[in-house]
């Protein structure tokens, strides 16, 4: 199978480049054109950008050559992958008309959050859960960051789940140019977690596009800035999540929390996203719900909600260095 955007580029006689980096279960490719597409193992989730097929890719090189010829890929001077049976992939999307009520999603995500295990160090930017969930539930939260990376975006992140309970993506967005490039690899938890919360924000838009207004050039300066802040692949992978572009578990667990469904499906569905990468999951996860404290903020906002005490946030946050 493959994604819709990799098999719009394969398509393309003169879609060709050169191998990218090359990981355990993965391939990049740089189109001459500046696209990125990626060869993954069958067990890796579907994104629009990925081509799933059986291929080693210990026996290719960074710097090697790639095109595509009747009907194949060919990497290198030995690798060659069949395209004309692959399966076109693309998630469904969620109509206005499919989702639910605000407050049943408000609901959903609360439950979800109580339920999830508290992520330890290896989580990665995961270890915010305790924060937002501590922010969704106005609760009071003690804690203590448990590596480097997580110390330096704690504050970030608490400064960005403010702004979405206040509805401000300006403000969000420009806290979030602290996270860009935070941490290492190729997609560093930094940028995963923005991601995330960016796609949250775009799918909410989406289907509630009465309740949920900003403007485009928010995100598009956000990512033209971070554009020479971070590796490559990771400034693709990000601007696709902005756009609504994700992989296969994200859209799922998103989907499911605006159609309101159970917390056995749920939990399938995150289950599945927190095997993506070391961390990857994690902080896709922990940005998605971040982006999802928007729902609560709106009902804060409706006619007769109960708003947040005068200190501002309504818990009192203690041991995060702030």
């Amino acid at each position: 199978m493959m994604g819709a955007k990799a098999s719009s580029l394969l398509a393309d006689p003169g879609f060709s480049g050169k191998v990218l980096a090359v990981l355990s279960t993965t391939i990049y490719l740089l189109g001459d054109d500046g696209e990125i597409i990626w060869v993954g193992l069958e067990e890796l989730p579907l994104h629009r950008r990925c081509l799933r097929a059986s291929l080693q890719p210990g026996a290719l090189r960074v710097g090697q050559c790639f095109f595509t010829q009747n009907g194949c890929l060919r990497i290198g001077q030995d690798a060659a992958i069949e395209l004309d049976q692959a399966i076109e992939w693309e998630p469904s999307a969620v109509e206005p008309e499919q989702v639910e009520s605000l407050p049943v999603v408000n609901a959903c995500l609360q439950r979800l959050l109580d339920f999830l295990p508290e992520p330890g160090k290896g989580a990665g930017l995961g270890q915010a859960i305790a924060l937002i969930s501590a922010i969704a539930g106005a609760r009071d939260v003690t804690g203590r960051p448990l590596d480097s990376v997580f110390a330096r975006a704690s504050r970030p992140i608490f400064d960005i789940a403010k702004a979405a309970l206040g509805q401000d993506m300006g403000e969000a967005a420009s806290k979030g140019r602290q996270l860009v490039g935070l941490g290492p690899g190729l997609t560093p938890s930094g940028d995963d977690f923005l991601g995330g919360l960016l796609f949250a924000a775009h799918s909410l838009k989406t289907a509630y596009p009465e309740d949920f207004c900003w403007g485009q050039e928010v995100i598009t300066g956000l990512m033209a800035w971070a554009r020479k802040q971070t590796h490559c692949i990771s400034h693709i992978v990000l601007s696709d999540l902005a756009l609504g572009h994700g992989p296969e578990p994200l859209h799922e667990v998103v989907k499911l929390l605006l159609t309101g469904q159970d917390l056995r499906r749920l939990m399938a569905a995150v289950t599945r996203l927190l095997e993506i990468g070391h961390t990857t999951g994690w902080d896709i996860l922990a940005g998605a719900l971040t982006g999802m404290l928007l729902v609560k903020g709106r009902l804060n906002r409706s006619p007769g909600a109960a708003m947040p005490d005068s200190g501002g946030s309504g818990f009192r946050v203690s041991g995060f260095g702030f």
